[in-house]
């Protein structure tokens, strides 16, 4: 483990400062509790992380109604949560050592926390802060078991959880006495009725992700758009992302398309805010991408999606709500492919032109149905 020096060392300062300041209390007296005063919940890493986290969110407001919560966010996530109704205060803070102690006092002019739930944030110096903060209990989602080291400064973690994301969140709050059963997503802020084109049909194309080797191959991309758009008049293309490895991907994308499908692709990488990417993709009338946060906000939006997987596992980090909505590729590695330069080259382009095209019939049946809906609706007036 690269970084036990870093809890050995964090160990030993808390157990230096721990008569002075640290409030923590016996796990045990945990499952006594039934009210906090101020609760601190971090999710200080990627968008998707945090989505994941809005099921837990939720079950603890939804426990402790008259509790203050505090969420402690990266800053790139500010805009996407600030007007959020499930907390009444918003921190951010980058997850480094010497920013701890500002955390550390910015929890404390909102008020001494009674509970700290680290959902989604990065060890050791989370929970340093938590403590720090004079937490009185502290609840963590360990990615490994048996940190001894991490685990005598928590009062709650799960142990041995094999199973989605979300779900062990949920199960962490669920030692709070929280009601565990919703697990859909939410966007934290209130959402605009979503425009749809009636007589078009707009994919989605979200070709980057955290790491080189989650992106589908962009001339996969180029080529599936040239075969769409060349059967169905009616379909458009919008690109989105963010940042400069995305951006050139899109100019890739469109050095590599035939000129004459240029004018159906809306180019949107980098040219969206967080809250304008989601009116975007509610927009959509299907989302292709690989495990990104764009995918997650989808699913929380209800916007059907295809999803590609091969180097992460669709059980833990796929969509995990209304399945019907989603399909999921996931490519699977062996012996004698594993040596290809890009693992995402694993799910071919035939694979997923099969199932866009499946999910465009579905989008068919749905816009009819709402249509004849509405025009029956219209009629009976």
């Amino acid at each position: 483990m690269k970084k036990g020096w870093k809890f050995k060392a964090v160990d030993l300062y808390l157990r230096l400062v721990a008569p002075r300041k640290v409030r923590l209390q016996s796990a045990q007296q945990l499952m006594d509790e039934t009210n906090f005063s101020h609760i601190v919940i971090y999710s200080t890493t990627a968008l998707g992380d945090f989505m994941f986290n809005t099921p837990a969110i939720h079950a603890v407001r939804q426990r402790f109604p008259d509790a203050t919560i505090t969420l402690v966010v990266h800053q790139k996530l500010y805009e996407l949560v600030v007007d959020g109704s499930e907390w009444q205060h918003v921190l951010c803070w980058n997850s480094k050592v010497n920013s701890v102690p500002r955390l550390v006092k910015d929890i404390r002019n909102i008020a001494e926390p009674d509970l700290a739930i680290i959902l989604h944030s990065h060890d050791p110096y989370d929970y340093l802060s938590a403590v720090l903060s004079g937490a009185r209990y502290v609840l963590r989602d360990n990615h490994q078991d048996g940190i001894e080291a991490m685990n005598r400064w928590l009062s709650g973690y799960v142990i041995g959880f094999h199973g989605h994301l979300i779900q062990r969140r949920l199960e962490l709050v669920a030692m709070l006495g929280a009601d565990i059963n919703d697990i859909a997503m939410r966007i934290p802020f209130p959402l605009a009725p979503a425009i749809k084109h009636e007589h078009r049909i707009v994919l989605g194309f979200q070709m980057g992700a955290s790491t080189p080797e989650r992106c589908w191959p962009v001339e996969y991309f180029a080529r599936l758009t040239e075969r769409v758009c060349a059967s169905d008049e009616r379909i458009d293309i919008v690109l989105i992302g963010g940042g400069e490895r995305e951006i050139a991907q899109g100019k890739a994308f469109f050095n590599t398309l035939d000129n004459q499908y240029h004018s159906r692709v809306l180019n949107n990488i980098g040219a969206t805010t967080l809250k304008e990417l989601v009116a975007t993709i509610q927009g959509m009338d299907m989302l292709l991408t690989g495990d990104t946060g764009p995918l997650h906000l989808a699913v929380a939006l209800r916007v059907p999606t295809v999803s590609l997987f091969v180097t992460a596992t669709p059980a833990l980090t796929g969509p995990y709500q209304d399945p019907e909505l989603h399909d999921i590729i996931y490519g699977i590695q062996n012996n004698l492919n594993i040596q290809t330069d890009n693992l995402m080259r694993l799910i071919s382009l035939q694979q997923v032109e099969a199932k866009v095209r499946e999910r465009i019939e579905k989008i068919d049946v749905t816009k009819y149905a709402v249509k004849k809906e509405s025009t029956e609706v219209y009629t009976q007036k």
